[in-house]
């Protein structure tokens, strides 16, 4: 037996079935039927529905420095792939969540749930303004969609941090301190207060209650300081401070109003007690007074 020619078969007979399984593969991802019964007349057994964009944002603004979102959402993908590109160029940022080029600031943010994906451009910059392309991986280039993106100079800024509230409060009355800090790029993560140097945390004990928020549209994260009864050890100066160690303060004074504060008065009011009736219940004290009257009107006449 000629075990050559035999090789030689067996060799040609799986690169021909290698072809007509890569074929199938590609007539599938084409979004072709793949129908066995087509023949006997059973009609397709098998079928890829076309890839559908979701609605999103076809235009976006940001500020130099932002992390600029391209929002890019597709239903019934399938075994396709996602392409980014810009719409001018040829070559591809990133296909599915791989990133092509060597700036690492773009990358893909796939999230499966949401047929989401979309591309991120870190610290996005001017010269990133412009058309960008998100297509499925096809032969026909209109399974496509171009967003645009536009990038705008942010104004010369620094962070900054502000704190509101009362300079004076009661004794057992209650107090709200507030404090907004706004970042440049990003808002702040955390903020922290002080009374005194000392650092303040939560407690239902002592009535303290610290409460933030944060807003990534302004940049900014608000921190508020409750005091549900203020007491004397209250008193003192308050210190704000951001994650990016920016920092405002404030003095607060506790007022006991229940202390009796004599109000010291002038030279003029206590000559003014002594010529009143307060000397009337001192006839010594009425006598001087008399003489003192007279020898000075002697004075004037003479």
């Amino acid at each position: 037996m000629d075990y050559t020619r035999v090789d030689a078969a067996t060799g040609a007979s799986a690169m021909w079935l290698f072809g007509i399984f890569l074929y199938i593969h590609c007539w599938i991802s084409s979004g072709f039927a793949f129908n066995i019964g087509h023949a006997s007349g059973m009609g397709p057994m098998y079928s890829t529905p076309n890839p559908e964009f979701i609605d999103t944002p076809l235009q976006t603004t940001y500020h130099t420095g932002d992390l600029a979102v391209l929002h890019c959402s597709i239903h019934n993908l399938g075994t396709k792939t996602v392409i980014w590109r810009r719409a001018n160029e040829q070559a591809p940022i990133t296909i599915g969540t791989m990133t092509y080029i060597a700036d690492d600031r773009f990358q893909v943010n796939h999230v499966p749930y949401k047929d989401q994906w979309n591309l991120l451009i870190k610290n996005v910059q001017l010269e990133d303004e412009g058309i960008y392309e998100c297509q499925v991986s096809s032969t026909d280039r209109a399974i496509r969609r171009l967003i645009t993106l536009k990038v705008e100079e942010w104004k010369s800024r620094s962070p900054l941090v502000q704190m509101s509230g009362p300079e004076f409060v009661e004794k057992g009355g209650k107090v709200l301190l507030t404090c907004n800090a706004t970042g440049i790029n990003y808002p702040p993560e955390e903020m922290d207060w002080f009374r005194n140097g000392q650092k303040l945390l939560s407690d239902v004990e002592s009535g303290i209650d610290i409460y933030k928020s944060v807003s990534i549209s302004s940049k900014s994260i608000t921190s508020t300081l409750e005091i549900e009864r203020a007491t004397m050890e209250d008193d003192g100066t308050y210190i704000c401070r951001s994650s990016d160690l920016h920092i405002a303060s404030k003095k607060l004074n506790v007022l006991n109003a229940g202390t009796s504060n004599v109000k010291r008065g002038t030279g003029s009011d206590k000559s003014s007690q002594l010529m009143s009736g307060s000397s009337s219940s001192n006839p010594a004290l009425k006598w001087q007074i008399f003489l003192f009257s007279m020898m000075t009107a002697a004075v004037i006449f003479v």
